[in-house]
């Protein structure tokens, strides 16, 4: 069956980035499977309500889209997530393994020339200086030991939102390399602060100072607009030579913030 009458699959359709990313493939015909815990209020598709933050629930996400797509599906966009205020536990179990559990378990869906899009974010811009950490966290055989060994570190635990998305970017290499022999690509997309359901939430666990911050800099936040049209992008064909790459959707916080001219002109 030709990959443009299999349906692409997406995490957190029910808000935000998920949702407006459902909107575009609707738009352009893709058929779609949403995976999320709660139901949207709009969605075009078969819907598949789940909680990703364990594998046996990973488990049953994964066995309800095999039901829906017996001939396999055209992609996979793991949009969902959770932020720092709620437990740090809940943060990395859905924002890591989550993404990992429900590549792994989808990818004999995938065929060739498909394609994975993992949501990371630009707070992880310093990810491979925690490199090591985070693959011998994000790589353990057993998620619930792995989440046992950081239980002491405040750095992993005080900071659950920025340690997840670094685990995304090492998960993104990671998974492209793994994947690479079956030809099918492996990327994410870093989005600086958009303005979604849960920006408050960022507010409280990055600093507003520093988020509204970044506004004022930026002229607004980013919106789901701005995101989603870049996620569409990853998963076509088109984007066919780009894998196991980031692509940074942040305004140009983070030239501004990488290039010293913060530093300088505060």
């Amino acid at each position: 069956m030709s990959q443009q009458h299999l349906p692409i699959v997406l995490t957190g359709v029910s808000s935000g980035i998920g949702a407006r990313t459902a909107r575009i493939l609707t738009n352009r015909g893709v058929p779609l499977i949403g995976i999320d815990r709660n139901k949207p209020t709009e969605f075009s598709g078969t819907f598949v309500q789940a909680d990703l933050s364990s594998q046996a629930g990973i488990d049953a996400a994964a066995a309800a889209v095999a039901d829906a797509a017996p001939n396999g599906i055209a992609g996979l966009a793991n949009i969902a997530g959770v932020p720092g205020t709620a437990p740090w536990r809940t943060v990395l179990a859905i924002n890591v393994f989550g993404v990992r559990g429900l590549v792994q378990a989808l990818a004999p869906l995938l065929g060739e020339g498909t394609a994975v899009v993992n949501l990371a974010s630009s707070v992880a811009v310093n990810w491979r200086e925690v490199k090591a950490k985070c693959a011998a966290f994000a790589l353990a055989d057993d998620q619930a030991s792995a989440l046992d060994s950081v239980a002491g570190d405040d750095e992993v635990t005080g900071e659950s939102y920025l340690f997840s998305k670094q685990c995304v970017r090492v998960l993104t290499e990671h998974l492209a390399a793994e994947l690479l022999p079956q030809r099918i690509r492996v990327n994410s997309v870093s989005p600086g602060p958009v303005a979604t359901p849960i920006l408050e939430d960022f507010k409280k666990d990055h600093g507003r100072d520093k988020v509204e911050g970044a506004e004022a800099l930026l002229g607004r936040f980013g919106d789901p607009d701005d995101i989603a049209p870049v996620i569409d992008f990853m998963l076509r064909p088109e984007s066919g030579w780009v894998n196991g790459s980031d692509i940074r959707v942040d305004g140009g916080l983070g030239a501004y913030r990488g290039s010293g001219l913060a530093s300088v002109r505060s």
